[in-house]
């Protein structure tokens, strides 16, 4: 079975200042440092962090329930602002988890798709969550951190 998650959050920054966050090699550390009660560490394999090709380790704090697990970063689109993450090893690849994130108009928005068996349908929904909200937390943070930075840099 097929199914689909859409969240989107309305961003207080341009879709420029937004964009240059989500397509930087620096989003991991900034991903771990606004996800501290969340995300252990994510790590690059291969790759400079921020182009086709690239591979990551994400690990979750204790206490999560939520497995490691290996993830590609499949494609980056400039022009459209958007960036599509394909889990290849552990965490809930066996669901077929594919992340995207389109930034645009000040919005981020992601959807996630995944394919599940029926069998699992009942106990992957309720781990996928904390992922969905993690999602919306990091654009949260994302938002704030561009609104902190604006205001100091109009001082």
């Amino acid at each position: 079975m097929r199914y689909e998650f859409t969240n989107e959050f309305e961003v207080e920054a341009s879709a420029d200042d937004v964009w240059a966050i989500y397509s930087s090699s620096n989003l991991r550390t900034s991903a771990v440092q606004l996800l501290p009660n969340f995300l252990k560490s994510k790590d690059i394999l291969e790759g400079d962090g921020h182009t086709v090709g690239t591979i990551f380790r994400v690990v979750f704090l204790p206490g999560h329930n939520l497995p490691m697990y290996k993830e590609k970063i499949v494609t980056i689109d400039h022009k459209k602002r958007l960036k599509e993450i394909q889990t290849i090893e552990g965490g809930y690849l066996e669901t077929g988890c594919t992340f995207n994130f389109e930034m645009n108009f000040c919005v981020i928005k992601t959807v996630t798709k995944y394919d599940i068996n029926d069998d699992l349908a009942t106990s992957v929904p309720g781990h996928l969550h904390i992922l969905l909200d993690a999602c919306v937390d990091l654009a949260r943070g994302v938002s704030k951190h561009i609104t902190e930075k604006n205001a100091s840099a109009a001082k």
